[in-house]
């Protein structure tokens, strides 16, 4: 379980995806695998958290993930599905998800997609759970590049696969490289 956070300061922001050998994460507004085991890293790594996503990744999704506080970013005017808080740009949903977090105790904040929304908060976060996927399929969503200059690998959990999976994969969890101080 996760530290607890005394305050918004305190709250971590991490992106988790499944990118494949190519950097694809989506094709025609779908996930192109299918890995059981990967999912429930996923649901592992983001229950309890609050998770921010953008309108197309929430829609490819299509309900709110229980357990999770769900803030969909979107520019939509009068975009209110059930169940989600709707924001409309990114820097105010993760404002809003870190308070979250600290009234919640849990010091960490889940962006989980899509395309757009990691590009957009890849220079802000602070760890990466990449769960790179032995495929490189057919797609036009791709994950930002992982510069080794700004990102280091910290962890290489195991995860137990699923014969269902269509895919091997490792999960690596990267943290930012803090560049020094002259």
């Amino acid at each position: 379980m996760s530290a607890e956070a005394s305050s918004e300061d305190d709250v971590r922001i991490s992106m988790i995806a499944g990118v494949a050998e190519n950097g694809v994460i989506g094709c025609d507004q779908a996930i192109p695998w299918r890995i059981p085991s990967d999912m429930q890293f996923f649901r592992k790594m983001t229950l309890g958290k609050p998770i921010v996503m953008g309108r197309k990744q929430f829609e490819t999704v299509g309900k709110p993930l229980p357990k999770r506080t769900n803030l969909v970013v979107t520019r939509q005017a009068g975009y209110q599905p059930d169940g989600v808080l709707v924001i409309s740009n990114l820097n105010d949903a993760i404002h809003h998800a870190k308070a979250i977090a600290a009234a919640d105790g849990v010091d960490e904040i889940m962006i989980i997609g899509g395309g757009e929304i990691y590009r957009q908060a890849l220079d802000l976060a602070d760890r990466l759970y990449i769960s790179h996927i032995d495929l490189s399929p057919e797609g036009e969503v791709y994950f930002p590049e992982i510069s080794s200059r700004d990102w280091e690998v910290v962890s290489l959990p195991e995860v137990e696969p699923d014969p269902r999976d269509d895919a091997t994969f490792r999960v690596k969890i990267y943290e930012r490289v803090h560049a020094a101080f002259h």
